[in-house]
């Protein structure tokens, strides 16, 4: 559907900002009192090698959604399905500490975002009689 080059560009550009220029910065978005992403690894009990790995998936599957979402559809749904498994996992690690709705609102926002573009059926074009 057409709503899916948007909802694409949407997670694209969110992760790609958290992983990039916003990595070492405060944010209310955070999990529990951590100050940068590598804080807020260590408050899910993960260490800064865990944090690269992911993050470099990320990055990756960000821009196979941009580039699915743009031009390449058919990376579309494999990348948004595997994003999905990510985000459902940021929202696992954010309610496992007791984090508020407000630290897990991004990661569950992402997830239902992922979640459409996975699940919205195919566009197809009427044939011309």
């Amino acid at each position: 559907m057409k709503y899916s080059k948007y909802l694409s560009i949407l997670v694209s550009v969110v992760v790609l900002s958290a992983w990039s220029f916003k990595l070492n910065q405060p944010s209310v978005f955070r999990g529990g009192d951590a100050m940068s992403m590598s804080e807020e690894f260590s408050a899910y009990g993960l260490n800064d090698s865990i944090m690269v790995v992911v993050g470099i998936v990320k990055i990756l599957l960000a821009l196979l959604l941009l580039a699915g979402g743009l031009k390449f559809t058919a990376l579309l749904k494999p990348s948004a399905a595997i994003m999905s498994l990510f985000m459902i996992g940021a929202v696992y690690f954010h309610i496992s500490i007791s984090d508020g709705i407000l630290p897990t609102l991004p990661s569950a926002t992402m997830l239902l975002c992922c979640l459409l573009i996975v699940f919205s059926p195919k566009f197809v074009r009427e044939k011309k009689s």
